[in-house]
C-alpha cells in the first residue's frame, strides 16, 4: 500500500471508531468541560485566561495555554459548551490523530533500509499506532482530551528530527521550529522532550562540521514562546510560571495525600476546587498562585521526614509507566437518580460525588469488597437501600468488566509494558543500535514521561506517548524481519 493511501486507511479507522464512541452522547451539558473548558469560556467572555473552576476566582496557569486557546476558537465558531463545539473538538481530534499516523508512516519512510524493510516498519508502527489508541476505552477520543495535541506534537519533533539528520530541508525546519513554538506550550514533558532534541541535534550537527543553526532556530523560538508566556504569568499571578502553576498541588496529591504514590479518584476528587467547595474558597481567598504554594513546604517536609517513602513512589510511578499501567483508579460513573435525602447522606458519608454540571455521579470506593461497600451503605438509613444496593452493583460490574477483565488487563501491559518490551527487541535485534527512528522515539518518549514520573503519573500521562509506543512495535518488526531475511538491519 502506498504512503498517502495507508494515511488515508488510518484517517478511515480513526474517524469511525470515534464516531461510535462519541456521537450519542455529544448532547449539551453531557459533558464535564473541566478546567480547559472553563478558561476558554472566561477568554470569550472577556474575563482573560482565569477562572479554570469557574466563580471568578481570577487569572489562572493551572493548564496550559495551548489547549485551551483550541477551545476558545472552537468556542467563538460554534458556541460555549455547546453540541456542536464537542463535534468540531471530535473532529479536530481525529484529524489530529490521523496527521500523528501519517508523520510516523513518512518518519520510517525516512529511516534507511530497502523499500521491504520500510515497509515492515510502516505496517507495524501502523498496527501499533491504532491498537494502542482504540483498544483501550476513552483515552485521546473524549472530547476534553489533549491527549491527541500531544501526540500529533511528539510525532512531529519525531519526524523533524529525522528528516533534519537525513538532509536538512525546510520543511524539517519549519516542522522543528512549529514544535517548539507549540509543544511547550501543550504539556511540560514536550518541552523537556523538545530541549533534549534540539541539544542532540545540535550536537550531531557539529560533529558533522555543520553549523547548528536549524537547532538554534528552533530552539530561540521555544525561548520566544515560553518567555511571552512566563512574562504574562509573571505580571497576572505574581510568580515565575513557565508553563503551569499547580505542580505543587499535583506533587502533594500523589506524594503526601496518597499512600504509594498512585493517585486515585477518591483522593484527586475530594481536594481539587472543583468538587471541593472548602477547597475552593481557599483558592479563591488566597489566589491561585498563594494556593499552589501552600503545598509546597508540607511536600518537602513530608520527602525530607520519609525520603525512602518518596523514592519508591517514584518506583511504583516509574513501574506504572514502563511496565503496567494501572488504569483503575477506585471510581465509578453512575446516572441514577437518588431520593434527595439518600443522597446527601451517600454524599457526606464520602460514598458518592455528584458531578457538577451533569445529571452524573462518581461512586468513589467501587474497588472496595462488596461486603464492606453493603454494611457502610446499610449503615446509612437509606429510605431507598435496595435500589442504592443494585446501582452499586451494577456500576461495580461495570467496573470489573472496564478495569479488571482479561481484556482490561491486557490494556494495561499494552500501554506500557508491549511497548518497552519492542523497544527492547529491537536493540537486541540491532545488537545494540535500533533504527533510528526508535533512538529518537525513545529519548521523546523517556523525556516526555519523566517529569511525571517524579510527581505524579497516570494514564492520562501515559496517552501522549503513544505516537512514540507505536514507532518501537515498528522498529522491532523491522530490525527482526531483516534478520530473518540475512540483511543487516
Amino acid at each position: 500500500m502506498k504512503l498517502r493511501a495507508h494515511a488515508f486507511a488510518g484517517l478511515g479507522v480513526l474517524a469511525a471508531v470515534a464516531l461510535r464512541r462519541n456521537v450519542p452522547h455529544l448532547q449539551p451539558g453531557a459533558l464535564n468541560w473541566a478546567e480547559n473548558g472553563n478558561v476558554a469560556a472566561a477568554l470569550l467572555q472577556g474575563r482573560g485566561f482565569s477562572d479554570p473552576f469557574s466563580g471568578g476566582t481570577g487569572a489562572t496557569a493551572w493548564v496550559p495555554p495551548l489547549p485551551v486557546w483550541i477551545d476558545a476558537v472552537v468556542f467563538s465558531v460554534a458556541g460555549i459548551k455547546t453540541a456542536a463545539a464537542a463535534r468540531i473538538l471530535l473532529a479536530l481530534a481525529v484529524a489530529g490523530l490521523a496527521g500523528a499516523h501519517a508523520l510516523l508512516l513518512s518518519a520510517g519512510s525516512l529511516s534507511g533500509g530497502t523499500l521491504r524493510q520500510n515497509a515492515g516498519f510502516r505496517w507495524a508502527a501502523s498496527i501499533g499506532f491504532l491498537a494502542l489508541l482504540l483498544i483501550p476505552p476513552g483515552g485521546p477520543f473524549e472530547v476534553q482530551s489533549e491527549a491527541w495535541l500531544d501526540i500529533l506534537l511528539s510525532a512531529l519533533l519525531l519526524w523533524a528530527a529525522v528528516e533534519h539528520v537525513r538532509s536538512p530541508r525546510p520543511a524539517a525546519t519549519l516542522g522543528l521550529a512549529a514544535v517548539s513554538v507549540l509543544g511547550p506550550l501543550a504539556h511540560a514533558g514536550l518541552a523537556l522532550a523538545t530541549a533534549c532534541v534540539l541539544v542532540a541535534l545540535a550536537w550531531r550537527d557539529l560533529r558533522a562540521f555543520r553549523r547548528p543553526s536549524v537547532p538554534l532556530i528552533a530552539a530561540a523560538a521555544a525561548v520566544l514562546a515560553m518567555g511571552l508566556w512566563t512574562v504574562r504569568n509573571a505580571e497576572a499571578l505574581g510568580r515565575l510560571v513557565p508553563l503551569k502553576s499547580n505542580g505543587w498541588f499535583e506533587f502533594h496529591l500523589a506524594n503526601v495525600a496518597s499512600p504509594n504514590g498512585l493517585l486515585r479518584a477518591e483522593t484527586a476528587l475530594r481536594r481539587l476546587p472543583f468538587f471541593n467547595t472548602l477547597e475552593f474558597e481557599r483558592y479563591s481567598t488566597l489566589g491561585e498562585a498563594r494556593y499552589v504554594e501552600s503545598f509546597r513546604a508540607p511536600s518537602l517536609a513530608a520527602v525530607a521526614a520519609h525520603p525512602a517513602h518518596f523514592a519508591g513512589n517514584v518506583g511504583r510511578r516509574l513501574v506504572n509507566a514502563l511496565a503496567f499501567c494501572q488504569r483503575e483508579d477506585g471510581s465509578e460513573i453512575t446516572r441514577a437518580h437518588f431520593n434527595p435525602a439518600d443522597l446527601g447522606r451517600l454524599v457526606a458519608s464520602g460514598e458518592l460525588l455528584p458531578l457538577g454540571g451533569t445529571d452524573a455521579a462518581c461512586w468513589l470506593r467501587i474497588d472496595d469488597s462488596p461486603a464492606a461497600a453493603r454494611g457502610r451503605l446499610a449503615s446509612l438509613g437509606l429510605s431507598a437501600f435496595p435500589a442504592v444496593w443494585r446501582n452499586w452493583l451494577d456500576r461495580r460490574e461495570a467496573y470489573d468488566a472496564e478495569y479488571r477483565s482479561p481484556r482490561a488487563l491486557a490494556c494495561g501491559f499494552l500501554i506500557a509494558g508491549a511497548p518497552l518490551l519492542a523497544l527492547l527487541g529491537a536493540a537486541l535485534g540491532a545488537r545494540g543500535s535500533p533504527p533510528a527512528p526508535a533512538a529518537w522515539a525513545a529519548l521523546i518518549a523517556g523525556a516526555m514521561v519523566l517529569p511525571f514520573v517524579l510527581v505524579n503519573h497516570g494514564v492520562r500521562h501515559q496517552m501522549p506517548l503513544i505516537a512514540m509506543q507505536a514507532v518501537f512495535f515498528g522498529a522491532c518488526a523491522q530490525v527482526w524481519a531483516s534478520r530473518i531475511r540475512g540483511v543487516n538491519p
